[in-house]
């Protein structure tokens, strides 16, 4: 199933790219920004693979999502994928915590963005306003979500993890 929405994750890139010039002048907007301090992890598997893994954590194709992209790279480099976790199920959550995958910088592993955030289905004004978006919060819940499952992980620097060799200079794998 993960490897079927795919082809909807493309179509949602797609769509959000078209949608974002007309939106802005309204005040909207169908893109955004990842900010640095979202930064939580780095996997040594390419995505395809870490998509499986969040899968088994309990984590959604987040179809929905303004499209992701962090502009610290040269040219902007927008996610490979969106996901979305609801600690009490999707229709009991007040919060959620949301995932940003980017393909890492030797395209064999993937930089993870987290933030904790309200629901889009109980709270949408709240979640479009991204008001109440906690990055330290949702870095903490995605590593130790990935540690509870015993995936290891690196903590990489911008600078090295942006254009480099990410898997040369990463910090141990943590557990």
């Amino acid at each position: 199933m993960t490897h079927e929405l795919r082809v909807l994750e493309r179509l949602r890139q797609g769509v959000a790219s078209l949608l974002h010039a007309p939106l802005s002048l309204v005040g909207l907007y169908a893109e955004r920004e990842t900010p640095r301090e979202q930064y939580a992890l780095t996997l040594r598997e390419p995505y395809p693979i870490v998509e499986a893994q969040l899968h088994r954590l309990g984590f959604v194709r987040n179809l929905v999502s303004s499209l992701k992209y962090r502009d610290y790279e040269t040219p902007p480099e927008t996610t490979v994928a969106s996901w979305v976790r609801y600690p009490e199920g999707a229709l009991a959550s007040d919060d959620q915590l949301h995932l940003a995958l980017y393909v890492g910088a030797d395209r064999s592993t993937t930089d993870v963005y987290a933030h904790w955030e309200p629901s889009w289905i109980r709270h949408p004004i709240r979640h479009y306003r991204a008001s109440d978006v906690g990055a330290e919060n949702g870095v903490r819940r995605a590593r130790s979500l990935f540690e509870a499952a015993g995936i290891e992980y690196a903590v990489v620097p911008a600078e090295k993890r942006i254009g480099g060799d990410a898997a040369a200079t990463a910090e141990p794998p943590r557990r």
